[in-house]
């Protein structure tokens, strides 16, 4: 499984072979399971893409459809 910390610690490459870390990307899905729902992937860079629903100041992962 992945997770948000192997995410957030992910290393892209240019053209030039400099190793960096992508910015990400947080999109609002809309409310889902009593919370809202978001996915969180590397802006402009293939990588996972993962769901989360945000109650309060937590995250939980998302597993439904």
């Amino acid at each position: 499984m992945k997770t948000l910390e192997n995410l957030l610690a992910m290393k892209v490459r240019t053209r030039n072979d400099i190793e960096f870390t992508p910015d990400f990307r947080v999109a609002v899905q809309g409310p889902k399971e009593g919370g809202t729902h978001i996915i969180i992937h590397p802006s402009g860079h293939n990588g996972d893409i993962l769901d989360f629903i945000v109650k309060g100041n937590e995250l939980i992962p998302f597993r439904g459809a």
